[in-house]
């Protein structure tokens, strides 16, 4: 492989950790203090504890190895936070009952979610305040639809550009390795542009839902 190539990789692989390690670090295991948020400090210190974890030879950077090392410990993480989710009595074993429950759970939001998209539609476009649609009022509406479709992906796309246009350099002196002075200046960042309401810490949802909408490519 070209090194050109291996490099471009490297980056992308960093980035992409990075933003796993931000959401890691948005959790409840990163809430040291228990009180429901997560500070700049809290932030930090898992970002740290991420990379000292990761850098199993301990030389300060991180090699390509010692990366997926440490996307493969998220998946564990995310996996580890989905069983607790189903373990609804906290016993460590998940029974058929409780894994039809959390399907059950996730079933429910989805058809709450659809039902409330269908009343939206209902109460803009029934015209005639009969309850239902009728065939050229579901016309209108699919194509007011289209056309919001439309703009929110012209916005996303515009969105896109502005993001990779303003995105900061990982590795800073192009060597093709982390350091943890460049993996520590990337997670500052990355925490200031998640603090949607710049109050210096993370609520709930906070930080996955600005990482999504601020930094996804």
């Amino acid at each position: 492989m070209p090194a050109s190539i291996g490099r471009h990789t490297r980056y992308a692989n960093v980035f992409l950790l990075l933003g796993a390690t931000a959401l890691i670090a948005a959790t409840p295991a990163a809430d040291l203090d228990g009180d429901g948020i997560v500070t700049r400090a809290e932030f930090t210190a898992a970002g740290e504890a991420r990379f000292t974890v990761a850098d199993s030879d301990f030389d300060g950077k991180l090699t390509r190895e010692e990366m997926e090392s440490l996307r493969n410990a998220k998946r564990t993480d995310k996996a580890r936070q989905r069983f607790l989710t189903m373990d609804a009595n906290g016993d460590g074993v998940v029974t058929e009952a409780e894994m039809l429950a959390a399907r059950n759970d996730r079933r429910q939001r989805r058809s709450d979610n659809r039902e409330e998209r269908q009343s939206r539609l209902l109460g803009r476009f029934d015209a005639n305040g009969d309850g239902t649609l009728s065939e050229a009022e579901r016309q209108q509406a699919r194509a007011a639809m289209k056309g919001l479709n439309d703009r929110r992906a012209a916005r996303r796309m515009e969105r896109r550009k502005e993001r990779r246009a303003d995105r900061p350099r990982l590795d800073a002196n192009g060597d093709g390795f982390v350091t943890r002075a460049e993996y520590e200046v990337m997670s500052e960042r990355l925490f200031a542009r998640m603090d949607a309401d710049d109050d210096g810490v993370l609520t709930q949802g906070e930080g996955r839902k600005s990482l999504h909408a601020r930094l996804r490519p």
